[in-house]
Protein backbone atom coordinates (compact mmCIF):
# COMPACT_ATOMS: atom_id res chain seq x y z
CA UNK A 1 0.00 0.00 0.00
CA UNK A 2 1.26 3.48 -0.91
CA UNK A 3 1.01 6.59 1.20
CA UNK A 4 0.75 10.05 -0.35
CA UNK A 5 1.88 13.05 1.70
CA UNK A 6 1.10 16.52 0.39
CA UNK A 7 -0.05 19.95 1.49
CA UNK A 8 -2.00 21.02 -1.61
CA UNK A 9 -3.72 19.12 -4.40
CA UNK A 10 -4.24 21.05 -7.64
CA UNK A 11 -4.96 20.35 -11.29
CA UNK A 12 -2.00 20.23 -13.67
CA UNK A 13 -2.70 23.90 -14.57
CA UNK A 14 -2.65 24.93 -10.89
CA UNK A 15 -6.40 25.30 -10.27
CA UNK A 16 -8.75 23.64 -7.84
CA UNK A 17 -9.43 19.94 -8.33
CA UNK A 18 -12.92 19.08 -9.56
CA UNK A 19 -14.66 16.41 -7.49
CA UNK A 20 -17.11 14.19 -9.35
CA UNK A 21 -18.94 11.02 -8.32
CA UNK A 22 -17.89 11.58 -4.71
CA UNK A 23 -19.86 12.42 -1.60
CA UNK A 24 -18.10 15.69 -0.82
CA UNK A 25 -20.30 18.77 -0.61
CA UNK A 26 -20.76 20.37 -4.03
CA UNK A 27 -22.22 23.62 -2.65
CA UNK A 28 -22.85 25.31 0.66
CA UNK A 29 -24.06 28.69 1.82
CA UNK A 30 -24.46 30.65 5.05
CA UNK A 31 -26.90 33.58 4.84
CA UNK A 32 -28.41 36.29 6.99
CA UNK A 33 -32.08 36.25 5.97
CA UNK A 34 -32.91 39.44 7.88
CA UNK A 35 -30.46 41.53 5.86
CA UNK A 36 -30.62 39.33 2.71
CA UNK A 37 -26.85 38.86 2.51
CA UNK A 38 -24.55 35.91 1.98
CA UNK A 39 -22.06 35.56 4.84
CA UNK A 40 -19.96 32.92 3.09
CA UNK A 41 -20.48 30.31 0.39
CA UNK A 42 -19.02 27.78 -2.03
CA UNK A 43 -20.41 27.26 -5.57
CA UNK A 44 -23.06 29.96 -5.10
CA UNK A 45 -23.67 32.75 -7.61
CA UNK A 46 -26.16 34.54 -5.35
CA UNK A 47 -29.41 34.36 -3.46
CA UNK A 48 -32.99 35.42 -4.13
CA UNK A 49 -35.27 36.59 -1.31
CA UNK A 50 -38.52 34.87 -2.31
CA UNK A 51 -40.64 35.82 0.70
CA UNK A 52 -40.42 35.96 4.49
CA UNK A 53 -38.25 33.05 5.59
CA UNK A 54 -37.75 31.72 2.03
CA UNK A 55 -34.57 32.10 -0.03
CA UNK A 56 -33.19 30.44 -3.16
CA UNK A 57 -29.48 29.70 -3.52
CA UNK A 58 -28.38 29.84 -7.17
CA UNK A 59 -25.47 27.52 -7.92
CA UNK A 60 -22.47 28.71 -9.93
CA UNK A 61 -21.92 25.21 -11.31
CA UNK A 62 -25.06 23.12 -11.77
CA UNK A 63 -25.48 19.65 -10.38
CA UNK A 64 -26.35 16.71 -12.63
CA UNK A 65 -30.08 16.92 -11.79
CA UNK A 66 -32.49 18.06 -9.09
CA UNK A 67 -32.37 14.79 -7.16
CA UNK A 68 -29.47 15.66 -4.86
CA UNK A 69 -29.58 15.87 -1.08
CA UNK A 70 -29.84 19.24 0.66
CA UNK A 71 -29.39 19.73 4.38
CA UNK A 72 -30.52 23.06 5.80
CA UNK A 73 -30.50 24.67 9.22
CA UNK A 74 -31.66 27.97 10.63
CA UNK A 75 -31.85 29.65 13.98
CA UNK A 76 -32.51 32.92 15.70
CA UNK A 77 -30.52 33.02 18.92
CA UNK A 78 -32.75 35.79 20.25
CA UNK A 79 -35.93 33.67 20.12
CA UNK A 80 -36.63 30.34 21.75
CA UNK A 81 -39.38 29.52 19.25
CA UNK A 82 -37.32 29.48 16.05
CA UNK A 83 -37.33 26.09 14.43
CA UNK A 84 -36.65 24.07 11.36
CA UNK A 85 -36.06 24.46 7.67
CA UNK A 86 -36.92 22.62 4.50
CA UNK A 87 -35.98 22.79 0.84
CA UNK A 88 -39.23 23.10 -1.15
CA UNK A 89 -40.88 25.88 0.77
CA UNK A 90 -42.47 27.93 -1.98
CA UNK A 91 -43.66 25.00 -4.08
CA UNK A 92 -40.55 25.20 -6.27
CA UNK A 93 -38.57 21.97 -6.04
CA UNK A 94 -34.81 22.03 -6.17
CA UNK A 95 -33.35 21.99 -9.65
CA UNK A 96 -29.87 21.31 -10.96
CA UNK A 97 -29.07 25.02 -10.63
CA UNK A 98 -30.78 26.10 -7.38
CA UNK A 99 -32.21 24.97 -4.07
CA UNK A 100 -34.72 26.56 -1.71
CA UNK A 101 -34.22 27.19 2.00
CA UNK A 102 -37.11 28.03 4.34
CA UNK A 103 -36.87 29.01 8.00
CA UNK A 104 -39.86 28.69 10.26
CA UNK A 105 -40.95 28.82 13.86
CA UNK A 106 -42.12 25.64 15.55
CA UNK A 107 -45.71 26.51 14.57
CA UNK A 108 -44.55 26.50 10.89
CA UNK A 109 -44.79 30.30 10.52
CA UNK A 110 -42.09 31.44 8.09
CA UNK A 111 -39.48 33.74 9.65
CA UNK A 112 -36.38 35.50 8.40
CA UNK A 113 -33.52 34.53 10.72
CA UNK A 114 -29.96 35.88 11.08
CA UNK A 115 -28.31 32.49 10.61
CA UNK A 116 -29.43 30.04 7.92
CA UNK A 117 -27.31 27.51 6.04
CA UNK A 118 -27.68 24.94 3.29
CA UNK A 119 -25.41 22.20 1.96
CA UNK A 120 -25.91 20.26 -1.31
CA UNK A 121 -24.57 16.75 -1.89
CA UNK A 122 -24.81 15.28 -5.38
CA UNK A 123 -22.95 14.89 -8.65
CA UNK A 124 -21.82 17.90 -10.66
CA UNK A 125 -23.16 18.19 -14.19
Amino acid sequence: MSTVHCNTVQTSSGGAVTLTKQSASKAWINIDMINAVTNDSFNSSGITDVSTGVFRDHLSTSLANGDYAVTTSAMDPTKTASGGTNRTADGTPSSASQFVMRASAYDNTANDVPAAAGVAHGDLA
